[in-house]
């Protein structure tokens, strides 16, 4: 079996959209509620327009296949008394093929999307997720609850 651990980058979109696409089922429980190519083809523009330019992806490889892949977007805002960097890194992205969970793939690229997002200044990380097996896996690498946050939809 070989196994290689990358930085994502535009010859990977065709790989990566398939992935995004089932984390979406995931979160929207198999209703999509629009057709599938539609998002896909939102996906891939959205990836060639911005992979490794605010949006870093690292992905897992087993045997040519993409198995597991996480995100880093970085954001900029106002500088904070706390935080001078001016920036905030969003994990997202975080998905691995059920078949191939709990080999500690998605901690690996995890743990690329952090190092790099240090690397690049980022003193502040956030995410957003409701699957309680993932959020014992931030926990460790010391994500909280955040109580200030808020979303709005309309």
């Amino acid at each position: 079996m070989n196994i290689n651990i990358k930085q994502l980058n535009n010859e990977n979109i065709e790989d990566i959209i398939p992935l995004r696409i089932s984390l979406q089922k995931v979160d929207f429980e198999n209703n999509l509620g629009i057709e599938e190519k539609i998002l896909e083809d939102k996906t891939r523009e959205f990836l060639k327009e911005n992979i490794n330019k605010d949006l870093f992806m690292y992905g897992v490889y087993v045997n040519k296949e993409l198995v597991s892949i996480c995100g880093l977007t970085i954001f900029k805002y106002f500088p904070q008394a706390d935080d001078l960097s001016c920036k905030v890194g969003y994990i997202t992205s975080v998905y691995t093929k059920e078949e191939y969970r709990k080999k500690g793939y998605q901690k690996k690229v995890f743990e690329k999307c952090i190092e790099l997002g240090k690397e690049k200044g980022i003193k502040k990380f956030t995410l957003s997720t409701k699957n309680p097996i993932a959020m014992k896996m931030y926990e460790k690498f010391g994500f909280v609850d955040d109580t200030y946050a808020k979303k709005m939809k309309y």
